[in-house]
């Protein structure tokens, strides 16, 4: 076999492998960077206020459509405006019943959290838990996620493509990565409309 035979050969192997991982990126990009990101977007707005809890969900995953985990979050007022708030780290350990939730949190409890009312409400992030270092803890997540979630794939993709140049099969290389970008770029679909809308 010939070296470039065996330059295109690999060439197909990483194409393929960027591929598989574009679908990794994408599910990170869907639930993890891109709510990081609208954060990011609006880190100098928020401000420390108080969420007054006026009503606790608990659902179980069972009882859920299409899904199989339990959720829970908080309905309340934050200087005046009705919002909704996950909890953060105000709830410790893994809920299994609203008993697990009432326990934690009571109808009518004050909590420190950090507000940001020109956050889109469909991002599900205008309140948020008052982590120390907002900004670098928020900066330092998201790094990692990004890191996390592209670095395999982008490597993949530089490799398919300077094996496809070595192969003299460029023009394939890169149709190869452009069909590995399109589930990433459908997976920012939902937070550009968060964003925007």
């Amino acid at each position: 076999m010939t070296v470039r035979g065996v330059c295109d050969g690999l060439k197909n192997l990483f194409g393929a492998l960027a591929l598989v991982l574009s679908l990794w990126a994408a599910v990170f990009t869907a639930f993890f960077v891109g709510r990081s990101v609208v954060v990011m977007m609006h880190a100098g707005g928020y401000e420390p206020a108080t969420f007054t809890v006026e009503e606790l969900f608990f659902q179980k995953g069972a009882m859920r459509t299409n899904r199989t985990y339990d959720s829970y979050h908080v309905t309340g007022t934050v200087l005046g405006r009705q919002e909704r708030f996950g909890l953060g780290d105000y709830v410790k350990g893994v809920l299994q019943t609203r008993a697990d939730l009432e326990a934690q949190v009571h109808v009518g409890q004050q909590l420190a959290v950090l507000y940001n009312p020109a956050v889109p409400a469909n991002t599900g992030m205008r309140v948020l838990y008052p982590e120390k270092d907002f900004k670098r803890t928020w900066q330092r997540r998201q790094r990692e996620m990004v890191t996390t979630a592209y670095g395999p794939w982008g490597l993949a993709m530089a490799l398919c493509l300077a094996f496809g140049a070595a192969a003299g099969r460029i023009v394939s290389a890169v149709k190869i990565c452009l069909g590995a970008c399109v589930f990433v770029v459908l997976a920012w679909i939902p937070t550009l409309l968060q964003i925007c809308c």
